[in-house]
């Protein structure tokens, strides 16, 4: 019997050992290491926050809006979206938040100031003035202050329309 048949063997001298049992734990253990490893590659990758899974870069079909965010947040977390927009060279543009975002999230800060907002039976209407070629840029500052999955759009009335998906965490 060769010396590693031997060490696989149950014992009763020194110790009382069960090596089936043994091996049992080893493989939960291994198998544990692995799933933590994953945990940790899926974390680095932006599941729970930033990364390459949390980030999105949607435009409309039309093409006349573009929006910059993130998937995933954790409740009380502040973070960016950008909203590209096209319409009419140096004229108003309206551009419209669903409800649903503003049941999970508060406005922080829009850069720049929108020209005015009101509340609509939509969402929220924010109206900014475009330049030259018709582009306006906004700067949006969100916190999360909800719990689970948050089902949103923004849009141009008479425009393009983005769905959003937003995941945030306890």
């Amino acid at each position: 019997m060769s010396h590693i048949e031997q060490e696989m063997r149950d014992r009763k001298y020194p110790v009382a050992e069960d090596i089936a049992l043994q091996r049992k734990v080893w493989r939960f253990e291994r198998a544990g290491w692995y799933v933590l490893l994953l945990v940790v590659i899926l974390t680095l990758a932006g599941l729970f926050s930033k990364g390459p899974l949390s980030d999105v870069h949607a435009t409309s079909a039309g093409q006349d809006l573009t929006i910059e965010y993130e998937r995933f947040h954790r409740n009380g977390s502040a973070y960016g979206m950008v909203i590209h927009a096209q319409g009419q060279p140096s004229k108003p543009l309206t551009i419209l938040i669903s409800h649903p975002m503003l049941e999970g999230f508060s406005i922080e800060s829009i850069q720049p100031q929108p020209d005015r907002s009101m509340g609509t039976t939509e969402g929220l209407a924010i109206s900014t003035q475009t330049d030259g070629q018709g582009r306006a840029t906004l700067y949006v500052t969100w916190r999360s202050e909800g719990i689970g999955l948050f089902k949103s759009a923004i849009s141009i009335p008479g425009g393009g329309n983005i769905p959003i998906t937003q995941f945030i965490y306890p």
